[in-house]
């Protein structure tokens, strides 16, 4: 059943954020008409080393949600969030990162943009219907570029079909 639900599933979700009571919220409030595939990391170091393990399929739209500051056990900084999103672009730049932010979290808007993120989300009582919301634009645009390209493809296919078509008449 789950294989099932992974072949129907068009949105992969991975959520990395420090904060255990952000992570479940986001799980359980994710909530679009598309399959989505979740997973979640509580660090940044774990996510990148599933990146680095993992074949993603890319005409899945596939969108990590990355908080910004992590810590360890013994409160240590970890990896940040722009580190991560750096990290992420290097390895698989197809991803869409979205950004969340705590309230004193926000100055760094403009440069995780310039990095490649494609938006960044306030942690408050208004982020999983920003977060959905962001889901279903960024779907939507991987599909309407799948589209496209599978026209192209049907086209040229179309094409190499008709002239073959005509070449057999001809020599026939």
């Amino acid at each position: 059943m789950d294989q099932l639900k992974q072949i129907a599933s068009k949105i992969a979700v991975y959520i990395v954020d420090y904060s255990i009571e952000w992570t479940n919220t986001l799980l359980n409030g994710i909530d679009v008409d598309e399959p989505v595939i979740k997973k979640s990391f509580s660090n940044g170091e774990q996510f990148i080393d599933f990146l680095n393990k993992t074949k993603l399929n890319k005409r899945l739209t596939h969108i990590a949600l990355i908080g910004y500051t992590f810590y360890d056990e013994k409160n240590n900084t970890l990896m940040n969030g722009m580190e991560i999103l750096e990290s992420m672009k290097k390895i698989k730049p197809h991803i869409n990162a979205i950004m969340l932010a705590n309230h004193d979290e926000q100055e760094y808007g403009g440069y995780v943009k310039k990095m490649g993120a494609v938006a960044v989300i306030s942690k408050d009582e208004n982020t999983i219907m920003r977060v959905n919301n962001q889901i279903l634009i960024l779907s939507s645009m991987q599909s309407v570029g799948r589209c496209k390209k599978d026209l192209k493809v049907s086209l040229v296919l179309w094409a190499v079909s008709v002239i073959l078509f005509l070449a057999w008449l001809i020599f026939s």
